[in-house]
């Protein structure tokens, strides 16, 4: 074994060591994004990119769209060909946004008020809505693909329509073509792309938020004939005054990274580090997420450093609870992303199973029960 690969070995298992420890040698997928619109097509990304938007730059904006039927059944048949000791399939957890940007509302009030379309209105206009729903149904029957919560939207919103307002002619273009993802000169860099949907400039803004996660958990039960039991905030970015609206609305659990950027009593937005365990003072169990598996990002490093990563967490006692996101698997844009994507999760489901013959493949509600 190399020094570098020693050196990453001790670094995984040094960053395992606080927190509850299961003592089983469990893995969690936990996938981001699902629900998000991203990038609408790949007309859209050719007209933005003509336009001179640097949409190229971005795996999320040359890859990321809303799934079809294809993308479902073809990443359900890699879970399906991997049992554990228990006769459990491998199992992925969508963590899901349950609203869009009504584009045409939101235009027709100037750019002053916020109007949204839930994620089946969504599907609705890509005409892709009943057949795309009996494919999730199919998914959370037979238990490979258990979705939980990600917020409303995957937008910061307010801060949305505020660079809206300020008529730029490249994010107005973005807008008129149903993207969201273009950020101006001068935004935040924690809200690059105005991904994170729990980042508020304001305590003003904070009401309108509240009613954002709770109708986001709301529509979440409605679609899925179930309420959410843990949650993920986007972009590792939240708000813990409403920690209490996600206890109220039946959520449990909180998947975190491992450092967090939180926003305090006083308005600022600072990094937490969390733990295995944790318990918020409104009762939510924290557990961390220690792994990542990004195979279509540029900096990928392969499967080796997925399993170092794995192993860290076994020899430590915790489960390994892997973050990904849907751009790994959506090949609306790009067939051969999709295909890269689950080229490395077969391979990582394999691998897995082959060093350890005893691991169990569990959702994040199930593993989360056992804290």
């Amino acid at each position: 074994m190399g020094i570098n690969k020693i050196k990453r070995s001790l670094i995984s298992i040094a960053r395992n060591i606080p927190g509850k420890s299961i003592g089983r040698k469990i893995v969690v997928i936990e996938c981001d994004d699902w629900g998000s619109i991203g990038m609408p097509s790949k007309q859209v990304y050719d007209k933005l990119l003509h336009a001179g938007l640097p949409v190229n730059e971005n795996r999320y904006e040359r890859n990321d769209t809303v799934e079809n039927c294809d993308d479902l059944m073809a990443l359900f048949n890699v879970l399906r060909k991997y049992t554990d000791k228990n006769g459990n399939h491998a199992v992925m957890t969508p963590f899901c946004n349950m609203a869009n940007p009504d584009f045409e509302k939101i235009k027709a009030a100037n750019y002053q008020k916020y109007h949204r379309e839930t994620f089946i209105d969504t599907y609705e206009r890509y005409s892709r809505g009943s057949q795309l729903m009996e494919a999730w149904q199919t998914g959370i029957k037979e238990g490979i693909f258990i979705p939980e919560y990600h917020g409303r939207e995957h937008i910061a919103t307010a801060y949305w329509l505020k660079s809206l307002r300020s008529k730029s002619e490249k994010l107005r273009m973005a807008f008129d073509h149903g993207f969201v993802g273009h950020s101006l000169e001068g935004t935040p860099a924690a809200l690059k792309d105005f991904r994170p949907n729990f980042y508020i400039s304001a305590q003003s803004e904070f009401q309108d938020l509240k009613q954002s996660i709770e109708e986001g958990a709301d529509i979440f039960k409605h679609v899925f004939r179930m309420p959410a039991k843990v949650f993920n905030a986007p972009n590792g970015v939240f708000v813990p005054a409403l920690n209490k609206s996600l206890i109220e609305k039946g959520i449990r659990f909180n998947a975190v990274p491992r450092k967090r950027l939180d926003r305090n009593a006083d308005g600022e937005y600072v990094h937490k580090t969390y733990s295995t365990g944790e318990r918020t003072e409104e009762g939510l169990v924290c557990y961390v997420r220690n792994g990542n598996f990004e195979p279509t990002d540029e900096n990928y490093k392969g499967i080796d450093h997925v399993m170092n990563q794995i192993n860290g967490a076994f020899i430590c006692g915790k489960a390994a609870v892997i973050g990904t996101h849907r751009a790994n698997f959506v090949g609306g844009i790009n067939e051969l992303n999709r295909e890269k994507g689950l080229s490395e999760l077969d391979k990582l489901l394999k691998q897995i199973l082959i060093k350890w013959p005893k691991a169990e493949f569990m959702s994040s509600r199930h593993f989360a029960a056992l804290l």
